[in-house]
């Protein structure tokens, strides 16, 4: 009986690995008390109904995986999402959905492909734009989160609860450092404008914002800077930007693969919040919340 250690992480969604930084699972479930006279003494008596079972993922912001790949050797030292069949190397076999880092011993196929993964997404790459102008800045921030709606009754499986989503909230904050001539974004009767979040050029929300707050900061000791917070209006065009809230899909957090089993959990969850950052000295992060639909199954080690 080994202590697992968080190198051998492994998250699943929609039958493909995404890179993470970590995982964190939660079960709660609903306590129902049945005191009654048959209840001895000055105690009290409960039963348990159904878990509230929910997971948060924090994970780099990545590009999209490079061009497919169906001939060749692989190259030693990059890593790939294996798309088609089975890539076999000198230190192991990789099946669809898998990440791996080649050791240039594998060779891609017709019916056995593969794609590079694409790069993290630097914050020193980000810009922000909002009424047609480019602002500078130094932070970013895209939240989002959906209505969440109590869905459970009589064919939900398993013990767990079901949610279903309704409308997003989408908020976005960026910081940047004041400049003596430019005016500031948010004056008086603030109306909504066109504006894109770019993390990247291929990593941005687009759409319509209405600035809604401001913050100045300006000490004897530090570079005067100005804190926005916008809601965007409608439903912007996210593009590239990590996975689609509000969706349903089959995942799996794998905790240690083992011989015959792993150390897992599988089930179905809806990503009903995510939040987005970028700060100009650092790589983009995104954190993603999600809700467990029905029956989880917990395998252990073998």
């Amino acid at each position: 009986m080994a202590k697992i250690e968080g190198k051998d992480l492994e998250f699943w969604y929609d039958s493909e690995e995404i890179p993470v930084i970590s995982a964190n699972l939660s079960a709660a479930f609903d306590t129902l008390d049945g005191t009654d006279t048959s209840t001895p003494g000055t105690g009290k008596d409960f039963e348990v109904a159904r878990a509230d079972r929910t997971f948060t993922i924090e994970a780099n912001m990545y590009d999209p995986d490079g061009t497919e790949i169906a001939t060749g050797s692989l190259t030693s030292g990059t890593r790939y999402r294996v798309t088609l069949g089975t890539i076999s190397e000198t230190q192991g076999d990789f099946t669809v959905g898998m990440l791996f880092e080649s050791d240039g011993t594998g060779t891609a196929s017709a019916s056995n492909k593969v794609k590079p993964l694409g790069s993290r997404v630097n914050g020193k790459d980000m810009e922000f734009t909002f009424d047609g102008s480019t602002s500078p800045v130094t932070d970013v921030n895209f939240n989002l989160t959906y209505d969440e709606l109590d869905s459970t009754d009589s064919e939900t499986t398993g013990d767990s609860k079901e949610t279903s989503v309704s409308r997003a909230d989408r908020e976005t904050t960026i910081t940047g450092i004041m400049r003596d001539t430019v005016a500031d974004l948010l004056t008086t009767s603030p109306v909504k404008k066109t504006a894109t979040v770019k993390f990247n050029a291929n990593t941005y929300v687009s759409g319509s914002m209405l600035p809604i707050s401001k913050n100045i900061t300006d000490t004897v000791q530090d570079i005067a800077k100005i804190d926005y917070s916008f809601k965007w209006i409608g439903n912007p065009t996210e593009t590239n930007f990590g996975l689609t809230a509000g969706e349903s899909k089959a995942i799996k957090i794998i905790l240690k693969r083992g011989t015959t089993t792993n150390k897992e959990y599988t089930g179905s969850a809806v990503i009903t919040a995510k939040q987005a950052t970028a700060n100009i000295a650092d790589l983009a992060k995104i954190t993603y919340t999600f809700h467990i639909n029905g029956a989880l199954t917990e395998h252990v080690y073998s």
